[in-house]
């Protein structure tokens, strides 16, 4: 059972810290403003859902950042038509930017976080902490 928990809280560290940085920015909307031109919706199914974005191309407000093939985060099906553009942030999240408000993505990733150092903590105090003094009975 520890093994499991050890593997799940490094898994966990793994797969998030490193989107700590992005999720970050994105939650205070820290990056080039700019543009977004909405090109076409992208729908993907999965257990009886769909969820659609918008993918289209970002270009900041000083025309130094271009980016094509991206999408808009919190975008659904009925946020844009085809041409039309909304004010975006790059937050260097590949293949993603966000409204100029920012995004509340942050608060699952420090979900995950919090989860992976839980259980990391519990497999800690199973087998690095020295088990407990046998208590005596009777006075000195």
């Amino acid at each position: 059972m520890s093994l499991l928990l050890l593997l799940a809280g490094v898994l966990l560290f793994w797969v998030t810290v490193p989107n700590l940085g992005n999720a970050a920015r994105a939650a205070t909307a820290d990056g080039p403003r700019g543009t977004f031109t909405a090109a076409r919706l992208v729908c993907a199914g999965h257990a009886g859902h769909t969820t659609c974005e918008w993918s289209g191309t970002f270009r900041s407000t000083d025309g130094t950042v271009e980016i094509e093939g991206v999408k808009l985060y919190g975008s659904g099906r009925d946020t844009f038509k085809a041409g039309q553009t909304a004010p975006a942030v790059d937050v260097g999240n590949a293949g993603r930017v966000y409204n100029p408000t920012g995004s509340r993505e942050w608060i699952f990733t420090v979900v995950l976080v919090v989860l992976a150092y839980a259980l990391l903590v519990v497999v800690a105090r199973r087998h690095l902490m020295p088990p407990p003094l046998p208590r005596r009975n009777g006075s000195s």
